[in-house]
């Protein structure tokens, strides 16, 4: 049964949750783990996701605001990294919060999440916003920033002038991490019975 958030247990719960995602950063950097095409996983996103799953957006939005400035100011990626961090993974539970707050769900907990045909079309619809984000800020900020290169040359300079493979860059780097991102603490949170065990709402 989830239990009612106090503020020692909202605070504990912060603190524990940050230092979590920032450990996993931590491990990423020092061993990371690496997918067939090369990209880099993380699991920092999954403990914002999860802090969502078991504790709601008073937990999950400083967690991610505290990992984002420990990434700024301590991890080799700076704060292009954690920005970019933040931006293409704030969606993969800020929209799980939008849906749970539409009209035809007449309980607002965490229970609604469990249930795969809802979690695949979040995961979907979080990563479709996920993708155009980390495409926009990548082209019109981050790579101009981190390679010097200016914002109208990145698809001739870098991608041959296709645009089609920016697209296809910039998909590989976040499609793969915003599903591991949702399924990950889904399954943690709602089949291995965390939210039972911890959760809050």
């Amino acid at each position: 049964m989830s239990r009612k958030m106090s503020k020692s247990y909202l605070v504990v719960s912060i603190a524990m949750m940050s230092a979590l995602a920032i450990i996993f950063d931590v491990f990423s950097d020092m061993l990371p783990f690496r997918v067939l095409w090369g990209m880099k996983i993380d699991f920092v996103g999954t403990v914002w996701v999860l802090s969502y799953f078991l504790y709601n957006l008073p937990v999950a939005l400083p967690v991610s605001a505290i990992t984002t400035l420990y990434i700024a100011l301590f991890m080799p990626t700076g704060f292009v990294g954690a920005i970019m961090k933040f931006i293409a993974t704030i969606p993969m539970f800020l929209i799980p919060a939008i849906v749970s707050r539409l009209p035809f769900f007449s309980k607002r907990n965490s229970k609604i999440f469990n249930n795969i045909f809802l979690t695949v079309g979040l995961c979907i619809i979080a990563n479709i916003v996920r993708l155009v984000l980390a495409t926009t800020v990548n082209y019109y900020w981050a790579i101009p920033l981190w390679t010097g290169t200016p914002t109208d040359q990145i698809v001739d300079v870098m991608f041959s002038g296709s645009f089609t493979a920016f697209i296809v860059f910039v998909a590989g780097m976040n499609v793969a991490q915003g599903i591991v991102d949702i399924v990950v603490p889904w399954v943690l949170a709602f089949k291995l019975k965390l939210s039972t065990t911890f959760g809050t709402w």
